[in-house]
């Protein structure tokens, strides 16, 4: 190849950069200053609405953040399920596909909740309760209409009538969990599973005072969210892991047991102190 032919690829390379370029900046510019996606808003909350078989209001405005992932964020939301409420989050972001947005469509892969509030049980105070109970004591819940959840992250797909949520983390004052599950939007019908762990910084300990559940500090309870929409079960297995912590301590307190006659006995024969 000569030198003309050398020339000419790199003048050819030249303006398929310029061009790709001169393209990407017209969508920046487009996306930026012209196409507003509050024009969008009542598309977005459809979609949200239908595939989830509830009724979801955003009151804010949308944002779009373009970047390595395109996140639609928006303030104010709420989702009622024949009028009854039944979240309400301060601050909502959805993560959608940018080629979806350009349609004014969204296909949404995650989404993430920040100060909300879940209606029809208090999953602290529930877990409060529990505990106390076990511990031969009597805790009043103060709030049984909803509880507080700082965040909930969740991402999955939406395929064949059902939501399979991959991973979901929640957290709240008391705990942090994380798990998986389905919600089958047709019939308003949830089920999840999760690991928990009990949130053990000094606010918390001072707000729950002598209830707080000490003997659940380090670790995981398994809890499962059952039910529908309106009323959702919450089964949290604190006796089943309270029973194996005592079984576990037994059986520890035995074995030392065993271990201080073994020790006195081998004492006692050889007329040595051991050094154990």
């Amino acid at each position: 190849m000569g030198s003309q032919g050398i020339i000419l690829e790199v003048v050819v390379l030249k303006k398929i950069t310029f061009v790709v370029l001169f393209i990407v900046l017209g969508i920046y510019v487009y996306l930026v200053f012209i196409f507003d996606i509050n024009n969008y808003k009542s598309e977005l909350e459809d979609i949200i609405s239908k595939k989830s078989n509830t009724e979801l209001s955003i009151s804010g405005d949308l944002e779009l953040d373009i970047g390595t992932n395109t996140i639609i964020k928006a303030e104010l939301l709420s989702v009622r399920k024949n009028d009854v409420l039944i979240l309400e989050s301060d601050f909502f972001t959805a993560e959608v596909s940018f080629s979806q947005v350009l349609q004014g469509k969204f296909d949404i892969n995650s989404v993430s909740l920040i100060d909300s509030k879940l209606y029809g049980v208090n999953v602290d105070e529930t877990i409060i309760q529990m505990y106390s109970l076990l511990s031969g004591k009597r805790y009043a819940i103060k709030n049984k209409s909803y509880s507080n959840i700082k965040s909930i992250d969740a991402r999955g797909k939406y395929s064949d009538g059902m939501l399979q949520i991959d991973d979901i983390r929640i957290r709240t004052e008391l705990l942090q969990a994380d798990g998986f599950g389905k919600i089958i939007p047709d019939n308003e019908s949830l089920s999840i599973s999760a690991m928990s762990t009990i949130a053990d910084d000094t606010v918390t300990k001072e707000k729950y005072g002598e209830y707080y559940p000490i003997y659940l500090e380090n670790t995981e309870v398994p809890i499962l969210i059952s039910g529908n929409f309106k009323r959702p079960e919450i089964d949290v297995k604190i006796s089943d892991v309270i029973t194996q912590k005592i079984q576990q301590e037994i059986k520890n307190k035995a074995i030392e047991s065993i271990k201080d006659k073994i020790k006195d006995k081998i004492e006692s024969d050889i007329n040595i102190k051991l050094p154990f």
